[in-house]
């Protein structure tokens, strides 16, 4: 950049002026001519509709245009590129920059209602000239630009304007402000100026009291006038520096320090990750920790020792981050506070717990860790696995397998029978008071029993004492069993989480922020071994968003996908150990379902696509909504046909297939699921896929079963499949399908009669729950129903054709009595 003209034009002394030099002013009057040539012309695109510059993606990422003429006025606008050349799209992110819109009235309204017309498109963004040509004869007045919507002209301070209060030959200024047009210029008044006068005098004073609540020195406090109390009511810089003296800021912070299991040697050592944790205490500091493996068989001291204690024994171990304000320490103990054990460091005052372990017959239980959430590798069955017997009154367990001496909220999948209909369990913390249970009382979690002596399953998370003790109680006698799958321990964090900047400045801790990327695709490419966050918004993709391995996309608010293509919104083919969580809602372009059997048809678009995933999680509230094909579409299961993918929260509306499993797709396991308004909620093609707690209503086929690559055998357990043509619809099985306390009733109407349709299939088993349905056996199919209960209301006699076989035992009807079909 030149010289300033304000350096070449300088006075100099009164005794000797100074002469400017003439090369320096070329140089200035060039920089000058050259920045106005480039705010002038071709550093912008300009168009005069959306829709033509939409049809031109030919500029690079981030090239800046302009709609200046659309007749849609929201149209218009400044948009900036997104992806390449030819690709990609353009998003609007700003208002036309004009100052002023210069307005004439037309004469073609009346004095009270004006019609005026503009030379481009007005908007809120820009203020308004109005020349007037008539004094007003009524109040209220409005406006019309362009042929729009009438504005009510308000005066400067919002209210209406006075019969007489614009002239014929007046200028007025103004603004859109939703529904008025907000005048800036006002009428000729003395009590305007008073305002005005009153205005400057209450902004002087905002300002000063700013200044106190912004600036007040230490122990100053903030005065009556200001808005304080005078008293007791400090500035932002006092309380930052009592922040900083008292440590309150760092207090809980934890970044890293997650643990694992140690390969080499599973039975004794942990692997502790790099990371940053604040002290455990009134003024915390800092504590700095490089990864490190601790091994439980030597003492603190020796090599990779972690050991505080004195002797290696099962329980649960705590480990800690150590300073002496220089270094770092790492290492273990079973008591909380580790500075008494014989092998702890001197003099290191500081300390965090990081995490808690358990050592079981000899050999630390192994964890898979992601921050807070502790997933046991191994579930791990309660009372070796046997019953616990549970009755109205409460009892506490002691869980085995989760840490003791802290609380953590403790996971763990129930299961409840009982010989009581309607009965249900209820598990809950020890922390808070025992209730009765019941819908009417505390209600249940674990429940509720729809078949006597059959099961009810559920997962739930409850807080644990120090003990690791829940509480147990039902509303008439039955068994629980437990299986622990892990747990969430907060580790001293919940006090203040704090996090330390991405590369973008704005990040947490080591994860990406999508908004730092000029694509979802970009930031999902970056974020490979990292966590993703997704900022809440509206996205449109023409092409599909290719996953990575190692991955954790999260979003921080409500997030929707949507295309008009026929792709897969996110593909995640051949990606292993990634997780999806958040609230994403993944949209395509097909016309809502309308009813038996519906428009929609599967043009190859899904909401999400697993092809040979491996060691996978989706969770949260993941809806689908309007694709032309399968919102979660799986195929092609890896290792040894094991996805191993753990799938919940899927919500589906007005999609061809809510969930389709198909070529060989095998071993997930899919719950709290909810489906309707769909041609097929669920569609299975492959074996093994368990689908647990859903509700599938409205559609034309609840579950769809059909002879697959390698035959449809699993299972689905507590779903309902209510108001819909078909519940169940199964089709050449060969190795059967297991419903196991589900709920099959009614048609789409409600009152009619729904279906099971089973054709040329073998193995079908249903066991418990209700139905309500038409049944039929089409050709040469095998199918048994054991201890259901029959709504006669709702259904016909079986219908049995060809060389099938039913089979029906211990079926109860509503009517009473065990169902006259029973064979």
């Amino acid at each position: 950049m030149p010289e300033s003209a304000i350096a070449i034009w300088a006075d100099g002394p009164t005794s000797s002026p100074y002469e400017p030099d003439k090369a320096q002013i070329r140089i200035w009057g060039s920089w000058v001519e050259n920045s106005i040539n480039a705010l002038s012309s071709g550093g912008t695109l300009s168009y005069t509709t959306l829709a033509a510059l939409n049809a031109d993606l030919a500029h690079p990422a981030f090239t800046l245009a302009w709609v200046n003429g659309d007749p849609v006025a929201n149209n218009n606008g400044i948009y900036r590129k997104l992806g390449a050349s030819g690709t990609g799209s353009w998003v609007r992110f700003a208002d036309l920059p004009y100052s002023f819109i210069a307005a004439t009235a037309t004469g073609a309204g009346t004095p009270s209602a004006i019609e005026a017309v503009t030379g481009i498109p007005v908007s809120s963004s820009a203020m308004i000239v109005l020349d007037l040509i008539e004094e007003n004869d009524a109040s209220p007045v409005t406006v019309s630009f362009n042929g729009g919507d009438p504005l009510t002209i308000k005066s400067n301070s919002g209210n209406d304007i006075a019969t007489g209060g614009l002239l014929a030959g007046m200028r007025v200024l103004g603004t859109i402000i939703g529904n008025t047009f907000r005048l800036i210029t006002d009428q000729v008044s003395s009590a305007i100026v008073a305002e005005a006068e009153a205005a400057m005098t209450a902004a002087i004073a905002a300002r000063d009291g700013a200044k106190e609540w912004a600036n007040n020195d230490f122990g100053d406090a903030v005065s009556v006038p200001a808005g304080g109390d005078g008293s007791t009511t400090f500035s932002a810089k006092h309380w930052a520096e009592v922040a900083l003296e008292g440590g309150t800021i760092l207090r809980g912070y934890l970044y890293g320090c997650e643990i694992s299991n140690n390969v080499t040697d599973l039975t004794n050592d942990l692997d502790i990750a790099a990371g940053v944790a604040a002290s455990d205490d009134t003024s915390p500091v800092l504590i700095v920790c490089s990864a490190v493996t601790r091994q439980l068989d030597v003492a603190y001291g020796t090599g990779n020792g972690g050991r505080f204690d004195s002797a290696i024994a099962d329980g649960v171990w705590h480990i800690f981050v150590c300073t002496n304000g220089t270094l770092t320490a790492v290492g273990m103990s079973q008591s909380l506070n580790p500075t008494s054990a014989p092998n702890y460091p001197s003099g290191y005052t500081k300390y965090r717990r990081i995490g808690s372990r358990n050592r079981i017959s000899g050999a630390w239980r192994r964890v898979i860790q992601r921050g807070d959430r502790h997933m046991l590798l191994d579930p791990l069955p309660q009372n070796s696995g046997s019953p616990i017997a549970t009755t109205t009154t409460a009892a506490l367990l002691a869980l085995t397998g989760i840490p003791t001496g802290i609380e953590v909220d403790a996971l763990f999948e129930a299961s409840f029978t009982s010989a009581t209909v309607s009965n249900g369990a209820l598990l809950s913390s020890p922390l808070i008071n025992d209730s009765a249970v019941g819908a009417s009382n505390a209600g249940t979690n674990v429940g509720h029993i729809q078949v006597a002596s059959q099961y009810t399953a559920g997962s739930v998370r409850v807080r644990t004492n120090t003990s690791g003790q829940i509480r147990h109680r039902a509303a008439a006698a039955g068994n629980l069993y437990l299986a622990v799958h892990g747990w969430f321990d907060d580790r001293g964090a919940a006090v203040f989480k704090s996090a330390s900047a991405a590369s973008s400045g704005r990040g947490l801790g080591s994860a990406v922020l999508s908004a730092d990327y000029p694509t979802l695709q970009d930031a999902i490419t970056a974020a490979a071994g990292k966590r993703l966050i997704v900022e809440a918004g509206s996205y449109v993709v023409t092409s599909s968003l290719t996953g990575v391995d190692n991955i954790e996309i999260e979003s921080n608010g409500p997030v929707t996908i949507s295309t008009t293509a026929d792709i897969a919104i996110l593909d995640m083919t051949n990606k292993t150990n990634w997780m999806l969580r958040g609230m994403f809602r993944f949209v395509g372009d097909a016309t809502p379902y309308t009813g038996y059997p519906g428009s929609l048809a599967d043009s190859g678009q899904k909401g999400i696509k697993l092809s040979a995933c491996d060691r996978y999680l989706i969770d949260g509230m993941i809806e689908f909504e309007n694709i032309n094909g399968s919102g979660l579409y799986a195929e092609l299961s890896a290792g040894s046909w094991q996805h191993k993918g753990l799938i919940r929260g899927l919500r589906a509306k007005s999609c061809y297939h809510g969930i389709r499993y198909t070529n060989v797709a095998e071993y997930d396991h899919v719950t709290d699921f909810s489906i309707d308004n769909c041609a097929f909620a669920v569609r299975v093609e492959s074996g093994n896929v368990m689908f647990a707690n859903g509700k599938m209503n409205f559609n034309s086929v609840c579950v769809s079963v059909q002879a697959g690559s390698n035959d449809a055998h699993g299972e689905f357990v507590n779903c309902q499949m209510n108001h819909s043509e078909y519940a169940v619809d199964c089709l050449g099985l060969t190795f059967g399908e297991v419903f196991t306390g589900c709920i099959a009733l009614g048609n789409q109407a409600g009152s009619g009669h729904g279906k099971i349709r089973i054709d040329n299939s073998v193995g079908v088993q249903w066991n418990g729950g209700q139905i309500g349905c038409d049944i039929s056996l089409l050709n040469t199919s095998k199918v048994a129903i054991m201890n259901a209960y029959m709504r006669s209301g709702l259904m016909s006699a079986p219908s049995i054709s060809g060389a099938s076989t039913f089979t029906a035992k211990n079926n109860v009807v509503d009517t009473g009595g065990l169902w006259a079909y029973n064979t």
